[in-house]
């Protein structure tokens, strides 16, 4: 049996259409600037990846730069990552040679303070009092 009041008859009607999004506008932040190939930190990150956005911005709000690599972009990158970190999701984080793993880890890192030390130890200082 059909509830009439979820049932709405279309009469033939196609179905609106869905907006269209232009993506050529569309900006990556953050800015490409702050990703810096010479920073002890390393993040895996793909383009639709959320958690890459707030790991970035986290590391931005922090006066932190670091060397972005889009494994989305390039599959050899993404079995490196894979190979290093053995996870596949994105981001995945690394202060020089170790895993800090993603973004979860990062701020409970962070929470725990065990973040700073590991920055100061790669001759990093975190820029927020």
């Amino acid at each position: 049996m059909v509830n009439s009041r979820l049932a709405r008859p279309t009469a033939g009607k196609p179905p609106p259409a869905l907006p269209y999004w232009d993506l050529a506008d569309v900006r990556e932040f953050p800015e490409p600037a702050l990703s810096d190939s010479d920073s002890p930190i390393t993040v895996y990150t793909s383009a639709s990846c959320g958690y890459c956005v707030a790991a970035k911005n986290f590391l931005k709000s922090r006066g932190l730069s670091w060397k972005e690599v889009r494994v989305d972009l390039d599959p050899a990158e993404r079995q490196r990552m894979v190979a290093m970190a053995r996870r596949t999701s994105v981001p995945q984080i690394f202060v020089g040679d170790t895993h800090v793993g993603g973004y979860d880890d990062m701020m409970a890192m962070h929470r725990a303070g065990q973040l700073a030390p590991l920055l100061e130890a790669n001759g990093l200082k975190d820029g927020t009092p």
